[in-house]
């Protein structure tokens, strides 16, 4: 069995619920942020989710965050793996930095799967806002290399479409100044007004589809979030074009990601059950 703790992290097992166990800090990278929290299925070789946090590319929180819904899906039977990942700056853009760390902790989970009650042929990818994007991206890479190793990904409000995105906030169709300001950054553009339009096309998840490698998706959006619905909309048709096996949710209200998924939890684990 491989061992619970890599790159000389800490453990920590917290109360066990039927066998269930939970682990602090666990290291799955080589950089300081490259940590998470599991929460370790009951029952061996269960299913396991690999959870993203958002914050525009640029706010990371204390890990513990979303201890909610990790254990609401632990308690369904899965491994969750909830990440924190290095954050982009103004010398330094998003990408491929955040999206290469989603994918890293991935593979970290597969290789280590049997610590923690997982089973390396069941990976799902789950994220939020920015997160969102992130797992997009990484769950169609992660199987461009390797068909199969992503079974789903169940996306939150997640920026999809950079190329479509950025004339909204340029002309204000919507109003949210620290999401603008995370977009630009995650670009490259903090300091420079200068659309790069080839690489936001390429960390654009709607743009980056193949129907022959790509996960099954779950995607959600409010109705009247920040976020436009037409950015999931955009990796709803992509999706369906070619030929990749998508849902869209479209949620009332104008609540956010992680904050409407006690509405969503329910379809969420009925999802990857499915797969």
């Amino acid at each position: 069995m491989a061992s619970p703790v890599a790159f000389g992290a800490r453990q920590h097992t917290g109360t066990r619920v039927l066998g269930a166990a939970f682990y602090e800090a666990v290291s799955y990278g080589p950089s300081a942020n490259e940590i998470a929290n599991i929460y370790a299925s009951a029952t061996p070789n269960s299913p396991i989710v690999i959870l993203v946090h958002g914050g525009g590319w640029r706010k990371q929180g204390a890990l513990g965050r979303f201890e909610l819904p990790s254990k609401n899906l632990q308690a369904a039977g899965f491994t969750v793996v909830e990440i924190n990942y290095d954050q982009d700056s103004r010398a330094t853009p998003a990408f491929p930095v955040e999206p290469n760390e989603v994918a890293a902790s991935a593979r970290w989970a597969i290789a280590h799967a049997g610590a923690y009650n997982g089973d390396p042929s069941e990976l799902f990818l789950l994220g939020g806002s920015a997160g969102a994007n992130l797992v997009d991206l990484a769950g169609q890479e992660l199987n461009a290399a390797n068909p199969g190793t992503v079974r789903a990904v169940v996306s939150l409000s997640g920026p999809t479409n950079f190329i479509t995105l950025m004339p909204m906030l340029e002309e204000n169709t919507f109003s949210n100044e620290d999401f603008n300001l995370s977009v630009h950054r995650a670009l490259g553009m903090e300091e420079s007004s200068v659309f790069p339009a080839a690489y936001a096309q390429r960390w654009s998840p709607a743009l980056q589809v193949s129907g022959k490698t790509c996960p099954a998706f779950l995607i959600f959006n409010s109705a009247e979030e920040f976020i436009p619905l037409s950015q999931a909309q955009d990796l709803y048709s992509s999706l369906i074009a070619a030929k990749c096996n998508a849902t869209l949710s479209v949620q009332p209200g104008s609540e956010h990601a992680f904050m409407y998924f006690r509405d969503v939890k329910a379809q969420v684990i009925a999802f990857l059950r499915a797969q």
